[in-house]
C-alpha cells in the first residue's frame, strides 16, 4: 500500500483530470456530479450492501484470507481501501475510460471493455485468477449503475463497500473464525 498511493492510485486520479483539464471538458461528463434523488441514494445503499455480501461470499469461499490486519493496519486500510482507493479506480475506469470510450464505441460496448480490463488490472495486481471474473462482473455493476445515474458517486460507494468486506472485514472475520495469522503495518497488502 506504501508505494500504490504515490504510484498507481496518483496515476489512475491524474490521467483522468488531466485529460478534463486539457480537452475543456465539463466535470460533469465524466460523472463527477452529485444530482441524485433520495430514491437514487436509497438504491445505491441497497446495490452497495449487495456488493458488499458477494464480496464477502467470495473472499470466504474463493480467496480464503492468508493474513488479518492488527489494529494499526487497520488505521491505515480503512481510509484506504473505504474512499483512495474506490474514488481513484472509479475516476479512471468508469469516469475517464467508461464516458470517454462510449463516445466512440457506444455505452454498451464501453461498459464491456472497461469491465474486462477493470478485472485483468486486478490480475495484473497480484490477484487469484478467480478474480478476474470477480472483478469483471464488479465492473460490469459499477458500469451499469455509473451510465444510469450519469455519476461516479454510487459506483465509488458500492466499490468502497466491496473493498472494505474483501481486504478489512474479510480479514476481521479470517482471524475470528479461521484462526488466520496477523500482519504488521508495514506489510499491508496493497490493491
Amino acid at each position: 500500500m506504501r508505494w500504490d498511493i504515490p504510484t498507481r492510485l496518483a496515476f489512475l486520479v491524474a490521467t483522468p483530470l488531466i485529460w478534463i483539464g486539457v480537452a475543456d471538458i465539463d466535470h460533469s461528463a465524466i460523472g463527477l456530479q452529485l444530482n441524485l434523488t433520495g430514491l437514487d441514494w436509497l438504491l445505491t445503499a441497497l446495490l452497495t450492501t449487495v456488493a458488499a455480501l458477494a464480496s464477502l461470499v467470495y473472499r470466504r469461499w474463493l480467496w480464503r484470507p492468508q493474513l488479518s490486519p492488527d489494529r494499526k493496519a487497520l488505521i491505515l486500510e480503512l481510509p484506504f481501501f473505504g474512499v483512495l482507493n474506490p474514488f481513484a479506480e472509479e475516476l479512471f475506469f468508469r469516469g475517464g475510460a467508461l464516458f470517454g470510450l462510449a463516445i466512440l464505441v457506444g455505452m454498451p460496448w464501453a461498459i464491456v471493455v472497461t469491465s474486462v480490463v477493470f478485472g485483468v488490472h486486478h490480475v495484473f495486481a497480484k490477484f487469484p485468477i478467480s478474480f478476474l471474473v470477480f472483478g469483471t462482473l464488479g465492473g460490469a455493476l459499477f458500469g451499469i449503475v455509473t451510465a444510469h445515474f450519469q455519476s461516479l458517486a454510487p459506483a465509488v460507494l458500492m466499490h468502497a463497500g466491496a473493498d472494505l468486506a474483501v481486504f478489512v472485514s474479510s480479514g476481521l472475520v479470517a482471524n475470528r473464525f479461521w484462526g488466520i495469522r496477523r500482519h504488521m503495518t508495514g506489510d499491508a497488502s496493497s490493491h
